[in-house]
């Protein structure tokens, strides 16, 4: 009998380019200043400056919020995650404290698209995002000059 390959239940997460170009660019503004600095000491700060939004979608939000605000858990997350989702929680029980009459959803909505503290992202993971985000400038900067090129 032929043995399944376990298949991943993640799903591509919606922001990510997003949070590249993010991410991309806080590292390029903070290079820009720190010339004589190691790229890991400035990944270090990077991650932990403030971002326009909490990267997490709408929906796991609620998800995890929901259950942490039940007493069921944290969602079995990382702890930058778990950081991240108290933080979300948090925020949340005081939206609903001014507004009592609206439901979680809409809090969740309300807090995830505003600015979060800071990336909730390793400095390993942001600097495996910066570099194939850089790579991707590189090849959209050549595609566009080959094409430049070309006609």
């Amino acid at each position: 009998m032929k043995k399944m390959k376990k298949v991943s239940r993640r799903s591509s997460f919606e922001y990510r380019d997003d949070r590249s170009q993010e991410l991309l660019e806080v590292f390029n503004r903070e290079v820009g200043t720190r010339l004589f600095e190691s790229v890991e000491s400035v990944v270090r700060r990077v991650v932990n400056m403030p971002s326009s939004r909490f990267w997490v979608s709408e929906e796991r939000a609620m998800r995890v919020v929901s259950a942490m605000l039940r007493g069921k858990g944290d969602g079995g997350c990382r702890a930058l995650h778990r950081e991240m989702y108290e933080e979300i929680a948090r925020r949340c029980e005081n939206l609903k404290r001014e507004h009592p009459d609206w439901p979680l959803r809409a809090c969740v909505w309300h807090v995830v698209n505003r600015p979060a503290p800071k990336f909730y992202l390793s400095a390993e993971t942001a600097l495996t995002i910066i570099i194939k985000a850089r790579k991707q400038c590189i090849t959209e900067r050549m595609q566009r000059l080959q094409h430049w090129l070309s006609a």
